[in-house]
């Protein structure tokens, strides 16, 4: 009988709504807009989803609130947003480590 050791490949993201939780395991080094987007989970509204940036950093319109595991701000924007208590822009947010985010 063997046993398979867990992976340290990926990392856990929890996403909280509204509704309900989920977690999704996602491969190091992709973005948090990314990750969300292909579990099913999007950062945007109905209409920020049609008329975004495409996860380039330059709209703001991909905000969330990352609960637990933040990663200190990379860009200026997101920076700014951050220090205002806004959110972070999850397409400037590398998925590094598990973390809790707020859609």
């Amino acid at each position: 009988m063997s046993t398979t050791a867990p992976t340290t490949d990926t990392h856990i993201i929890t996403v909280q709504t509204e509704a309900d939780q989920h977690k999704i395991e996602v491969e190091p080094g992709i973005t948090l807009r990314q990750a969300l987007r292909r579990h099913g989970h999007s950062p945007h509204n109905a209409v920020t989803d049609i008329a975004n940036c495409g996860g380039r950093g330059h709209c703001g319109l991909c905000v969330v609130e990352i609960v637990e595991g933040a990663p200190p701000p990379t860009q200026a924007l997101d920076s700014t947003l951050s220090g205002m208590g806004v959110g972070r822009l999850s397409c400037l947010v590398t998925v590094d480590h598990d973390m809790t985010v707020r859609l």
